[in-house]
């Protein structure tokens, strides 16, 4: 476990990236929440700020006194052992607390937890929450940009979550690469920090499967699309197959779809985090078994 010192490097380490995600952020960008599945950037700002507040803070620190006492219900996820929360699918209406006061309550945490840390020394009492607080902020930097990418890209105007500096390329080309299986472990190992659905470690029998050489492109997944891919049982597990007719799936989001004039359908560009890009390689890793499923 990582002494005082080295685990509020880390703490600060964390927060800071946090924050870098959200510079190329317009004011009005915090506060959209597109579908209910999805929270505002500020939300996602405060409830891991909450999370210290709560689990560390609260607990751990006599004279910590907390900026509003209201954010205990605003910001609870789903943690029914502590409070009730607000709903989640609407957290977009929320116009207060307003953005600058949720970067103050965040100060305010980061300020109570620095002098937490560099009270305690060689090993923090809270060591082992203040390192799963950190690991669950980390999981939420996934989610801060995963929920922007979709509140952006339902705008029609395509805004772009911040321009990238180089120009889409020639992806290399894609093979499939073999591999035997067999008996093999997973989970986690060591003494490095763990959740607790990794472990315990122990052993499964893996089919032979194959795995892609290179992540899918987007160009790759607009011609399966082209192809019919979404109308193919034969390409689907049976529940795929039945979540794609139940929810009437063409094509992923952000894909194009047909265009207003009923002809065919462009697929020269596709909405991304950069905005509107052209063919540009997307985060899917191609994966197929060498034995049929049943």
């Amino acid at each position: 476990m990582s002494d005082g010192p080295r685990l509020l490097d880390r703490y600060l380490d964390v927060r800071r990236a946090t924050e870098r995600l959200c510079q190329p952020l317009a004011v009005e960008d915090y506060v959209v929440q597109a579908m209910p599945d999805v929270s505002p950037a500020k939300w996602h700002l405060a409830h891991v700020s909450w999370f210290f507040e709560t689990f560390v803070l609260r607990m751990r620190l006599a004279d910590y006194r907390p900026l509003d006492e209201r954010h205990a219900m605003l910001f609870n996820s789903y943690y029914n052992g502590v409070g009730p929360q607000f709903e989640r699918a609407a957290r977009g209406t929320l116009s207060r607390p307003t953005v600058a006061d949720v970067f103050a309550y965040r100060a305010h945490v980061d300020k109570a937890m620095i002098q937490l840390l560099e009270r305690a020394g060689a090993v923090p009492p809270a060591a082992t929450v203040i390192e799963l607080g950190l690991q669950h902020e980390q999981q939420h930097q996934e989610l801060l940009v995963t929920d922007l990418k979709y509140n952006l890209g339902a705008n029609p105007l395509r805004p772009a979550y911040r321009r990238l500096s180089r120009e889409s390329r020639a992806a290399a080309p894609h093979a499939f690469i073999a591999f035997e299986g067999g008996l093999v472990e997973i989970g986690h190992a060591g003494s490095g920090f763990a959740f607790d659905n990794e472990m315990p470690r122990h052993r499964v029998a893996l089919a032979p499967y194959e795995f892609g050489s290179r992540l899918v492109t987007n160009t790759e997944y607009l011609q399966f699309i082209e192809a019919g891919g979404y109308r193919r049982p034969d390409l689907w597990l049976s529940d795929g197959w039945a979540t794609v007719n139940r929810e009437g799936w063409q094509a992923p989001v952000g894909a194009p779809r047909a265009n207003a004039t009923g002809g065919g359908r462009s697929i020269g560009n596709v909405s991304t985090a950069a905005g509107r890009r052209t063919r540009s390689a997307a985060p899917r890793r191609s994966t197929r078994t060498r034995r049929s499923c049943t």
